[in-house]
């Protein structure tokens, strides 16, 4: 019946009827039943674009046609960005829109252009910026108006379509900002140049390695500080109402107990974890997390469901229960993972973005309660029990109903887990309740978080229809949302791809093609994830000063390219590039380091802004310090699996070498110094069926006329091995390398040394 529905609603979401009451449809029909108004969003694929397709106003989606037109008539343009699950966004398309006086206004004096902030992130950035200098605040529907040449001037979120006290009307906005235009056009010409230069500032300019810091314990300590200091002790999570789940903090602090085992770290964290499973932000009916709640106790939420908010943090519990094995987390995992199949997966394979917060113009319809519909549903009986556990009994909590929670937390886990029937019966009865919009628009970047998470869940939990599931969402993107030349599109929607993909996406999706070919041990995963890595660095990088642009250079009607490097909702692209190309390798690591040290001041200045970067350090510093030498040893080595097909391992071998000291090269160059060599012991499963030591440098000392080739600082040597035959494959092989070495500073050499590197084979 669930696949019925879904195809139902995106039956109305395409003919945009969806998010209409009678009254409004009423309003904006003819009495033949036919739209008196239909505009240019008609053509569109976003829902949220559809949503305006019968405004009365004169609506153009952002693109060469509306732009030119501003320019021709020399009008001010109107900008409004919004997306599907924004409940202000649809009051002010029902209140203002739709409203045919008002978008006469609209229609004679300006060029009205609506964007998806989802399929333009891009635009979102630099507009949202604009606003938030404008007014020190910022949100959605983002209302801002522009010069022909696309420069901000003015700007605000919601506006009412009458006045009220203390704040305009939207028809008193329109006048005020169209009498400046005619009237005082070079003061606002002037205005739009000075705001235009300060949002370059604030988003582009200022990020360059050359006055960057050092790239050390200190500005990961100042982080964890940071987070002790913003840590509620009584109900977790991080600073004050509204709370949002912030699944980056989360997995620093991760990063940082399994580095140094400090007990207070996880204890943040999984207070942190039950206080929202347990808490009315999660649907403790259907499973997965809402956007935020709006109190500090994580009960009452903003009843929006995002896929990128479900993605990480289903992981993030599925980290939690590697770390304590407590059952609970695994729970809510499974529980994520079902209800992105049975609401958020696609036919063809992939995500979809988001469920909105209302229906029928009432936020949380959906998803709340009262006890006479829970006794309807259980029996009187059973909705006692299920009313004890749930918080019902103690009365309403939201506009006379019920937002489900667990007051009494872990301690009725075992509780929770009984009333597993119970919940599946008030689901089915949820199902015959009007369902909230359902955006189906597949994100490249949400779908990568989305591909991680399952790839992780089946490597946590071997339960192989979440492999199935990561698979087929790689599959889908790898064949349907890239183009003949290799290149990624950003959004698929009914058949449809648009938009050249923006950093994000291909960050995020080789994140999770890397935890897939971790889980599997598939080449294919691994090659797919280098060839669009190598893509991202052709298309994004800053030569000059390092990091990531977020947009192509060639990118169309943009006053600013920007790099976007704090974390939102979602991670920076520039943190998750960060960690892709430690996990890839030696050939990697220059481009991640010089996009630490890019960003490192500002890390330092403002470490909430950059969690993410500062989890992707922390694996930085981590292989740096296990390579270190220790003080009484002169090299450092360690040997990681790079890939695998068939029998054949590609293995690399990472050493690292005291300051002052080298060791000799292979060859040497002279028979009397022994070369630096690789061995297996006679015993191991495997053999070296090849292995090419690099290139030593040559250098002259006292103690010799002929130049020698050495290596220092550090080196990569790799190596391939192969399974012996007639001996049995086994994961987790333990192998040890035999590094034998002759160390050497500028006046002598000491006796040769052999060092055991131990890994194991997947």
């Amino acid at each position: 019946m669930k696949n019925t529905i879904q195809k139902f609603l995106v039956h109305l979401l395409l003919f945009n009827l969806a998010w209409i009451t009678s009254a409004d449809e009423a309003a904006l029909k003819n009495p033949d039943g036919s739209w008196k108004w239909t505009n240019r969003l008609i053509h569109e694929t976003s829902p949220y674009l559809l949503l305006h397709a019968h405004n009365p106003v004169d609506w153009y989606p952002w693109g060469d046609e509306a732009i030119e037109l501003a320019k021709r008539e020399n009008k001010l343009i109107f900008l409004s960005v919004g997306y599907s699950t924004c409940y202000w966004c649809h009051v002010m398309e029902r209140k203002v829109f739709s409203n045919p006086e008002i978008a006469e206004m609209m229609n004679e004096n300006f060029v009205n252009i609506k964007i998806d902030r989802e399929e333009r992130p891009d635009l979102d950035e630099i507009y949202m910026t604009a606003t938030q200098l404008l007014i020190q605040r910022g949100g959605w529907p983002n209302s801002v108006f522009l010069t022909p040449d696309l420069k901000p001037f003015y700007a605000g979120t919601y506006f009412p379509p009458t006045d009220m006290p203390n704040r305009p009307g939207f028809p008193t906005i329109l006048d005020a900002v169209h009498e400046a235009w005619v009237t005082r056009a070079a003061e606002v010409i002037e205005s739009s140049n000075q705001i235009s230069k300060t949002i370059e500032m604030a988003i582009s300019r200022g990020f360059t390695a050359l006055n960057a810091r050092a790239l050390d314990r200190s500005l990961t300590t100042a982080a964890l500080d940071y987070l002790r200091n913003a840590y509620s002790h009584a109900y977790g999570g991080f600073g004050a109402a509204p709370k949002f789940p912030s699944p980056a903090n989360i997995e620093f602090l991760i990063s940082e107990y399994e580095r140094t085992s400090d007990a207070a770290l996880l204890k943040m964290v999984t207070r942190t974890l039950d206080m929202m499973a347990y808490g009315g932000m999660y649907d403790q009916i259907g499973g997965g997390f809402h956007r935020y709640s709006v109190d500090a106790k994580w009960l009452i939420p903003h009843f929006e469901k995002m896929l990128y908010d479900n993605a990480q943090l289903a992981k993030i519990y599925l980290r939690a229960y590697q770390l304590t094995q407590a059952p609970r987390y695994r729970r809510i995992a499974e529980e994520i993972f079902n209800f992105v199949f049975r609401e958020m997966t696609a036919p063809e394979g992939g995500f979809y973005s988001a469920l909105d917060a209302e229906t029928d113009a009432e936020e949380g319809k959906y998803y709340v309660w009262t006890e006479d519909e829970i006794r309807e549903v259980l029996g009187k009986k059973d909705a006692e029990g299920f009313n004890d556990v749930y918080g019902v009994d103690k009365g309403p909590n939201f506009e006379g109903k019920s937002v489900l929670y667990v007051p009494e937390g872990s301690e009725v886990e075992s509780s929770v887990r009984d009333l597993a029937i119970a919940r599946e019966k008030l689901l089915t009865a949820r199902t015959e309740r009007e369902y909230p919009l359902l955006d189906t628009k597949i994100i490249v970047n949400w779908n990568g978080l989305m591909i991680d998470a399952f790839a992780y869940g089946y490597h946590v939990l071997g339960e192989a229809r979440y492999l199935a599931a990561a698979s087929k969402a790689a599959e889908f993107i790898l064949g349907s949302m890239r183009k003949p030349d290799g290149e990624l599109w950003h959004t698929y929607t009914a058949g449809v791809v648009k938009q050249d993909a923006y950093l994000d996406d291909y960050a995020f999706f080789v994140r999770g093609l890397l935890t897939l070919y971790r889980a599997t041990d598939e080449e294919r995963w691994l090659d797919s994830a280098k060839r669009l890595t190598d893509r991202m660095l052709q298309l994004f990088w800053d030569d000059k000063n390092g990091g990531f642009f977020y947009t192509k250079a060639d990118a169309k009607h943009l006053i600013v390219r920007t790099k976007k490097p704090y974390d939102s909702a979602i991670p920076s692209g520039n943190a998750v590039a960060v960690k892709n190309l430690l996990a890839l390798g030696t050939d990697y690591r220059d481009y991640a380091e010089k996009t630490l040290r890019t960003f490192a001041e500002s890390m330092a200045q403002s470490p909430s802004s950059f969690m993410y970067m500062h989890f992707a350090l922390n694996d930085y510093l981590t292989s740096a310090e296990d390579l270190e030498p220790s003080s009484d040893a002169v090299v450092a080595a360690t040997a990681k699996v790079k890939g695998k097909s068939d029998k054949i391992f590609d293995v690399e071998l990472q050493i690292k070498i005291a300051t002052g000291w080298h060791i000799n090269a292979n060859p040497a160059g002279q028979d009397y110094l022994i070369s630096t060599t690789v061995e297996l012991d006679a015993n191991a499963p495997v053999e070296i069926v090849d292995i090419a030591y690099p290139k030593g440098r040559s250098m002259r000392f006292e103690f010799s006329d002929e130049p020698l080739n050495v290596y220092e600082e550090s080196l990569t040597i790799p190596l391939r091995l192969r399974q012996k035959p007639n001996v049995a494959e086994k994961k987790n092989t333990p192998i040890t390398l035999k590094l034998t070495y002759q160390p050497c500073n500028d006046t002598e050499c000491l006796f040769p040394e052999t060092l055991d590197v131990s890994f194991k084979l997947p």
